[in-house]
């Protein structure tokens, strides 16, 4: 485990994902993907499980129903939003960012969401932690077509900084965010691992 924020130092741009990594949202979670499986079968007449959504919608987008697919991103936004004001944060993430000088990182530093929920969530969740300021980018569902794993969401952000691969890096909760970084070639780590050394650095959440 590493001791200290170096390998963070040399970065230009921090990327976060949302749900599990800043924040934690109360969304229900099996009835969205039970609506979202009964549309689909009543619309294409076929069978898609919704245990991936971001699987389900890739179906959609191969089958070009682009309408189809944002009254789908209309449906996953109106569940994320119904319990948003439940969303906590996580304490030590929160801090790190409002105070990420303290740690050693450049002012100049760009922050940036790459998240599977929608862009509406994502920016009302950061305005409850009070963080949305902080955000110099983000990149919600519906602002790509290949979702997590797939790198396209990585990719936009780096070309929207027009940087270099090695200047990003990514946080995130699960093992789909570790392989996005590895499918983009952007540097990326697990969410404990800045929880730790934020704890380890004696934060105190306020």
């Amino acid at each position: 485990m590493m001791d200290d924020f170096t390998f963070l130092r040399t970065k230009k741009v921090i990327v976060f994902d949302l749900d599990g990594t800043i924040v934690n949202l109360t969304a229900d979670w099996p009835t969205l993907k039970n609506i979202l499986r009964e549309r689909y079968a009543k619309r294409y007449n076929d069978f898609c499980n919704f245990r991936s959504i971001s699987r389900c919608l890739s179906e959609i987008v191969n089958k070009k129903d682009e309408p189809e697919l944002l009254k789908f991103f209309d449906i996953i936004q109106t569940y994320e939003m119904k319990n948003i004001h439940d969303t906590t944060p996580i304490e030590e993430v929160v801090y790190f960012i409002k105070h990420k000088e303290n740690f050693g990182i450049k002012n100049n530093t760009k922050l940036a969401i790459l998240s599977l929920n929608t862009k509406r969530t994502i920016k009302k969740s950061l305005e409850l932690v009070g963080i949305e300021q902080y955000f110099d980018i983000i990149v919600g569902r519906e602002d790509v077509r290949s979702w997590k794993p797939d790198p396209e969401g990585l990719l936009k952000i780096k070309n929207h900084f027009d940087l270099k691969k090695q200047d990003l890096i990514y946080f995130g909760d699960l093992e789909n965010d570790i392989k996005t970084g590895k499918n983009a070639g952007i540097d990326a780590y697990y969410i404990d691992t800045l929880i730790t050394l934020v704890r380890n650095r004696g934060k105190r959440v306020n």
